[in-house]
């Protein structure tokens, strides 16, 4: 396609997309060679999902050795290789993990970041007895991070156009010499000797889902669930971001880059229950006394799976469940049992989201889930019997007594020889009202695009290299696996995207200094 280009700039180094990677790599190489960079970023801000990051995996960094954090960079890279069978590109995983400390002390370089400002944390899950890494104490690290690259890309004369759509490329002897934006007033055609594709993921466009993840395709594709990533879900919304179209995916075709399709895939979590009720959430995120039924009113699994496996290991039994559903199934005696359980002292780690907490007085907890019920939506439901609840919930009313019926003389006999939950936690449901609380499937995005080699360096579809083009990200692949739909990952996404983009940075700055 022909576009009537009505602005022209020219460039060392262009990047295509202005998320956490993007600027990482646009602030290195303008830091390091001092060379004319622009970014191309479709939507009004920068940073992306990077920018809510509150705490980022970080290995090997002067600040965490001048605090004594244990260095388990080592131990960390092995288990990950081990995880993913030894697939990966070895010398590639172990530039990321080095890239992490380097970058994190250089962006305390450049920010003119104090020591101070950070203490010693962990990632979200990993758990408290993860990796320790440096929490920014009084904000999100993330933000910080993003706003400190664009301070370093204004500093060194980078450019950073938001709301510039990129939309063709131009190839002249096997390599990108050109770039075409929409600006939304015409079309900016910028030339460049080397180009960064940090485009993010495809999670949005409807063709590639329905081809590379059709069982998850009814359920991301919904408008209740946009819906709900766009305003009730954080973490929905960063990884569901209605710009994460693949636009990359043609660009790096027409690149002659290759694009691993066989790398696509999409990491469910869940389930996850968001609702106007911190008691509902409990039960349904992190209480192991209910029974967690699917759409069929069947149960399926050991209550609760997420404390025992992790948010991302259970979503991958949730997604073979209808619709990527399930319901936590409670009554007062349940209930009842729950509020005391909570009062216990509890050790180790209590899951994503906690050891179960509930206001002090049984009153109070009743008053904080007529909230939730009173909103009249399908998060949670409530009824006199366990008939009505079915109904409410549109599954089989006589499927879902049986499933009570079967579970009750579980709990009289203390041994539960269908789905194992412990004896101690086994509680009948036998005192109405009966509760329900929603638990979906949600997704920490979708993965896979152009492989890459240690230096970021795009390889080329029939074998070699593609010159000058580099990709970061969510769309570059080589830190993960596609198992059978299941993503096996040797670090986790906001880590990859900063260290991908430094790695870059470094690479394109040489490549800059001896290409003509």
């Amino acid at each position: 396609m022909t576009y009537k280009v009505t602005q022209q700039k020219q460039c060392d180094l262009v990047v295509i997309g202005g998320g956490g990677g993007g600027m990482v790599a646009a602030a290195r190489t303008a830091w390091l060679s001092g060379k004319k960079v622009i970014v191309l970023e479709k939507t009004g801000l920068t940073g992306g999902g990077a920018a809510v990051s509150r705490a980022v995996r970080t290995f090997g960094s002067k600040w965490q050795k001048e605090h004594n954090v244990p260095d388990v960079t080592q131990e960390f890279i092995l288990d990950g290789m081990d995880k993913t069978f030894w697939r990966l590109d070895h010398k590639l995983v172990s530039n990321c993990f080095r890239a992490t400390g380097e970058y994190f002390d250089w962006f305390c370089e450049v920010g003119n970041i104090a020591a101070d400002q950070f203490e010693i944390g962990f990632y979200i899950f990993d758990g408290p007895n993860g990796p320790k890494v440096p929490l920014l104490k009084n904000g999100i690290t993330g933000k910080l991070m993003m706003q400190t690259m664009l301070d370093v890309c204004n500093k060194m004369g980078a450019e950073v156009l938001t709301g510039h759509r990129v939309v063709d490329i131009e190839i002249n002897d096997g390599k990108i010499t050109a770039v075409v934006a929409d600006t939304g007033n015409g079309y900016l055609r910028v030339s460049c000797h080397a180009c960064v594709i940090a485009s993010g993921s495809w999670i949005r466009n409807e063709a590639i889902m329905i081809k590379y993840a059709p069982k998850l395709a009814e359920v991301f594709l919904d408008p209740d669930f946009r819906e709900m990533g766009a305003l009730s879900n954080r973490v929905a919304a960063g990884h569901h971001n209605v710009n994460y179209t693949g636009d990359g995916i043609a660009l790096a075709e027409k690149a002659g880059a290759f694009v691993d399709y066989d790398s696509f895939c999409i990491r469910v979590m869940g389930p996850t229950t968001m609702c106007k009720s911190e008691v509902l959430n409990t039960m349904g995120n992190s209480s192991h006394l209910p029974i967690m039924v699917n759409l069929n009113g069947n149960r399926w699994v050991c209550e609760h799976p997420q404390i025992r496996m992790g948010a991302f290991n259970c979503g991958v039994s949730l997604m073979e469940q209808p619709k990527g559903v399930s319901y936590s199934v409670f009554d007062e005696n349940v209930l009842a049992a729950a509020i005391e359980d909570s009062k216990k002292p509890h050790e180790g780690w209590g899951g994503n989201f906690g050891f179960p907490k509930f206001p002090g007085t049984l009153d109070e907890v009743h008053t904080n889930m007529e909230k939730a019920f009173q909103e009249n939506n399908n998060k949670a439901r409530k009824a006199d019997t366990l008939e009505d609840l079915a109904r409410k919930l549109g599954m089989p009313p006589v499927a879902l007594q049986e499933t009570v019926t079967t579970y009750n003389a579980s709990c009289e006999a203390g041994v539960d020889w269908e789905f194992f939950k412990q004896a101690n936690n086994l509680i009948p449901l036998k005192i109405g009202p009966y509760y329900a609380v929603k638990g979906e499937l949600g997704s920490d995005g979708a993965f896979g695009g152009v492989r890459v080699n240690p230096e970021m360096q795009a390889y080329r579809k029939g074998g070699g290299l593609v010159e000058g083009l580099y990709v970061i990200g969510d769309f570059a692949t080589g830190r993960h696996l596609n198992m059978s739909g299941v993503k096996m990952q040797v670090i986790n996404d906001v880590s990859w995207a900063f260290a991908s983009g430094f790695i870059a940075g470094n690479s394109v700055s040489k490549y800059l200094e001896t290409s003509k």
